[in-house]
């Protein structure tokens, strides 16, 4: 019953919104440059699978930058790109007054990452240039605090796993600033412990590392930020496949946190170069339920399950006297006066509420009826969590009136 999070959703929103933009761009001749890596032949698999996620994130943001009427040069630094191959390229990008933004892609060559630092602090645009640039996280960081920010009214515990790592630092950075709790783990924590947290954010970039023994129907939120190139084509996160339907909420792998940091990007280079009141995109705020109301779910099952059980048995009685001669009662059986013990039963037409495990019991109290018959779900969208409702009794079959069936 998990619902997705869409990246392509807050993507297709931003383009919306920044799309007038392009008529006051496109004419300036304003540029973006963004810089990314090349393996060789000889690397490692896993050093040309993290630069083989650089190339998709490289070309996604081609498209997001001259969507907004902004020329784009990718720019392909061949393997052994040496420091003063790197450093000219930088420095060429510093000096164009044209190029209005600067992006290098992580991770580059070890050996090269520290001239990073060379790069104009005004033209850093996703938070490279340690403590210079005029943002405080990269766009990923920002782009998920955002994802984060709808489900965290209510004070929760936020699981960061990954905290060390350059996004997730930045994602730690900014949920501290907001006043959150936090929970940090990285390499060599036991991390079964966000058990306890509310909301999970895992940045590790490596795949699977959470699984069904992590994730749990509480967590009203899980954020993966994951993205390493399969193959086949396919791209995984830190999330197994096997949890995906666990917790309440959840940003796929495709099509998720990607996203997002296009969105973040866009809007960033709007208001500085075109108009500092640009609007904002947003994630719609969504109903959950707390830890506390799922336990309370959890705690009303084995009540609807033997009620549902009395019901059977009473139907089965019924239903054998029915079959008797008119005015024939069943051996031990009493006449029943009109009207006793009509409530427990629920209206004509209504059907048993079949008990089921806390997960498919929060999915109703998220969603509602689902007869589109009224009423209202225990979260309202939009509002965060709501108090926890007293269990309601199930709707069961009223049984048919003595005598069988009406002609």
């Amino acid at each position: 019953m998990t619902e997705h999070v869409s990246g392509r959703d807050v993507l297709r929103q931003a383009k919306e919104l920044y799309a007038p933009y392009r008529d006051v761009v496109a004419p300036t001749g304003q540029r973006v440059a963004i810089i990314r890596f090349q393996p060789a032949e000889n690397d490692p698999p896993d050093w040309k699978v993290r630069l083989e996620a650089s190339k998709v994130s490289a070309e996604q943001k081609v498209k997001s930058f001259e969507h907004l009427g902004f020329h784009a040069d990718h720019i392909v630094m061949p393997p052994g790109t040496t420091r003063a191959q790197f450093a000219d390229v930088l420095e060429r990008a510093n000096q164009d007054p044209s190029t209005r933004a600067i992006i290098v892609q992580f991770p580059p060559p070890a050996h090269l990452q520290p001239l990073v630092q060379r790069m104009n602090p005004d033209k850093d645009i996703d938070a490279l240039t340690k403590g210079r640039s005029p943002y405080n996280a990269c766009a990923t960081a920002e782009g998920i605090c955002r994802v984060v920010e709808p489900f965290a009214k209510d004070d929760p515990l936020i699981a960061v796993v990954g905290s060390k790592g350059f996004v997730g630092q930045g994602v730690v950075t900014t949920l501290r600033e907001q006043g959150h709790r936090l929970m940090e783990l990285d390499a060599g924590d036991d991390l079964r412990r966000v058990h306890d947290a509310d909301i999970v954010v895992s940045v590790t970039g490596n795949p699977g590392i959470l699984g069904p023994d992590h994730l749990r129907a509480h967590h009203r939120l899980v954020v993966d930020s994951g993205f390493v190139p399969q193959p086949d084509g396919s791209a995984k996160g830190d999330v197994q496949r096997a949890a995906y339907n666990i917790p309440q909420h959840l940003t796929p792998v495709p099509g998720g946190i990607g996203p997002v940091e296009m969105a973040t990007l866009m809007e960033r280079i709007v208001r500085r170069e075109v108009d500092t009141d640009a609007p904002d995109w947003k994630v719609e705020p969504r109903p959950y339920l707390t830890k506390e109301q799922l336990a309370h779910t959890a705690t009303a099952e084995p009540t609807t399950a033997s009620v549902a059980a009395t019901a059977t048995t009473r139907t089965t009685t019924s239903t054998a006297s029915e079959q008797q001669a008119p005015g024939q009662q069943t051996s031990g059986q009493q006449p029943q006066a009109k009207g006793q013990g009509q409530g427990q039963w629920a209206g004509d037409g209504q059907q048993a509420v079949a008990p089921g495990n806390p997960i498919a019991q929060a999915a109703r109290l998220r969603t509602g009826p689902s007869n589109g018959g009224g009423g209202s779900s225990t979260v309202q969208p939009g509002a965060g969590p709501s108090a926890p409702d007293r269990a309601q009794m199930p709707n069961l079959p009223k049984p048919p009136a003595p005598g069988g069936p009406s002609r």
